[in-house]
């Protein structure tokens, strides 16, 4: 899965890879200013915090606009404004609200996608929001998968403490459920509890079999 974002001086990229995250970030000239891979082993858990900074400017475009052509007009019959000076004060108008409307969705509502290693920071689009989201969400999918292909099998003929250390991370990140991370440990040593005991003291790991 694959995730681009341009803004006024940079481009974003995130992709799923087949071991992990990648996170590319460029300027719009194509010069590389941040790469990294995060392997999925340090993406969980996965957290989308989304943050709003918008001043509270809802009106000052209009009403900056609605001032200068107050003023003009206010000027008197000796100095009547000519077609130009009013397409002036319209243009000034009209750049103060695409200033702000492109702060709005570029500045200023922010997607943070957070992870164990790494926060990325990207603009809170209306018209990228499914997308961001959807990305979130795939992210945190195929991490687990990844760790559940990787790493929840169990070998009863190995050195067991490990693997018990393994399978309560798993649980932790919700890889696999309490349930199955219960079912396994009885696998691995044959009994629920998580520690052997013999003659009522704890065995070594390496003695476990």
């Amino acid at each position: 899965m694959f995730l681009e974002q341009r803004q006024l001086t940079r481009t974003t990229q995130l992709a799923l890879r087949p071991h992990g995250l990648y996170v590319c970030e460029r300027t719009r000239q194509g010069k590389t200013v941040l790469e990294f891979e995060l392997p999925y082993e340090e993406v969980l858990p996965v957290r989308v915090e989304r943050t709003n900074t918008t001043p509270q400017l809802q009106w000052l475009p209009l009403g900056l606009f609605w001032l200068v052509a107050s003023l003009l007009r206010q000027a008197g019959p000796a100095s009547e404004l000519s077609t130009l000076d009013w397409l002036l004060t319209f243009g000034v108008g009209i750049a103060l609200i695409g200033l702000y409307l492109y702060a709005r969705n570029n500045w200023w509502q922010h997607f943070i996608l957070r992870t164990a290693r790494a926060n990325v920071h990207l603009a809170d689009r209306g018209s990228q929001r499914q997308a961001l989201d959807n990305f979130a969400q795939a992210l945190d999918q195929r991490a687990k998968t990844y760790l559940r292909e990787h790493y929840s099998r169990v070998n009863p003929l190995g050195i067991i403490e490990p693997q018990l250390s393994r399978l309560r991370w798993l649980q932790e990140l919700d890889v696999v459920t309490e349930a199955e991370a219960r079912a396994l440990t009885i696998r691995l040593t044959g009994r629920p509890e998580e520690t052997l005991k013999g003659m009522g003291h704890e065995l070594e790991a390496p003695y476990c079999n």
